[in-house]
Order: C-alpha cells, then structure tokens, then sequence
C-alpha cells in the first residue's frame, strides 16, 4: 500500500509540474535580457567582413516588450546596434521563425536576419544567421547563439537610438 501511495504522489506531482511549463501563446511581456555569441563569421566578397566582430564575440542587452504579442520589437533577436523591421515572423505557440531586414549606423546597406528557435514563458533560445549583400566592399555572413530570459511585468520602451549614443570607433572619426 505505502509503494501504492508514492506512485499517486509522485504522478500528482507531474500534473503540477506541466502547468508550470505551459508554452504562452505568444512571446511574454517584461523585460528582456538577450545574449548572443558569435559562432561564424565569413567574407562573401574576399574582402573584411563590413561589421567589426569575430568568431567568439558575446553581447547582453536588454530590452523592454510592453506587451504580449506576435511580433515584438525585432532587434530583440538582432542584438546592439541594429534598427530592424519584420519581412516574415512567426512567433506563437513556442516557436520562433522570423525574417528581420536590420541596419546599422555603420554599415552602408541592408543586413538581413534570420532568426530560428523556442521559446517558454521565462526565455528563448536559438539561432540567428545573417547575411549582408551591401552596395560597396565587405559583404559578409555571419551566425551566432541567441538566448533571452524575461523578468515578467510592466517595463518602459527605452526611445529608438538616434546614432549619437553609437559606443564604436567610429564616434572618434571626424
């Protein structure tokens, strides 16, 4: 009988234990810390790549979705520095699957993005590939590990980044 009662306790536990892992709708609301690691980097044109990074490079930023949704802002998976715009998404049910067109201050043309991976209500994980065609030298192709965890509730959208803020090197050129 003792062995009987384990086994109901130890079944009611699971029950529990799934709600508790429930996959919401669409990506949660909060705040938002991303990380993301370089883990390729390659010349499409054999000339340097047109962004200053290497294999191995990490970032952690942080981003405010004020709320639940299907599209959130899309430099939540492009990481610093980038003013993207949607081409395709879908974000729903705990997967990730979207086409982000970005820029960069420093980069002459469009840097596309594409974005792959799960989600659950406490964070994300997945891949991001990128390919940039630019109108002069440096075409390049690039991928790296995205990883996000959300502190749930109300946050504040921080202003788009007018350039001026920009923490590269080329601040210093004149």
């Amino acid at each position: 009988m003792a062995l009987l009662c384990l086994g109901v306790a130890a079944c009611g536990g699971g029950a529990e234990e799934k709600k508790a892992e429930a996959i919401p709708a669409t990506l949660p609301a909060g705040t938002w810390t991303v990380s993301s690691q370089i883990t390729s980097l390659r010349s499409l044109d054999k000339t340097p790549p047109a962004i200053k990074a290497a294999v191995g490079d990490k970032d952690v930023a942080t981003f405010c979705v004020p709320k639940a949704g299907p599209q959130p802002e899309p430099a939540l998976f492009a990481g610093s520095g980038y003013t993207c715009s949607y081409k395709s998404a879908y974000i729903k049910e705990g997967l990730l699957n979207a086409t982000i067109d970005c820029r960069r201050a420093d980069v002459d043309g469009s840097i596309m993005m594409s974005v792959q991976g799960n989600y659950t209500a406490t964070g994300f994980t997945g891949t991001a590939d990128t390919t940039a065609y630019l109108p002069g030298a440096g075409d390049f192709a690039m991928s790296r590990k995205i990883s996000g965890s959300v502190k749930p509730g109300a946050c504040t959208p921080t202003p788009p980044a007018t350039g001026e803020e920009d923490k590269t090197e080329g601040n210093a050129a004149g």
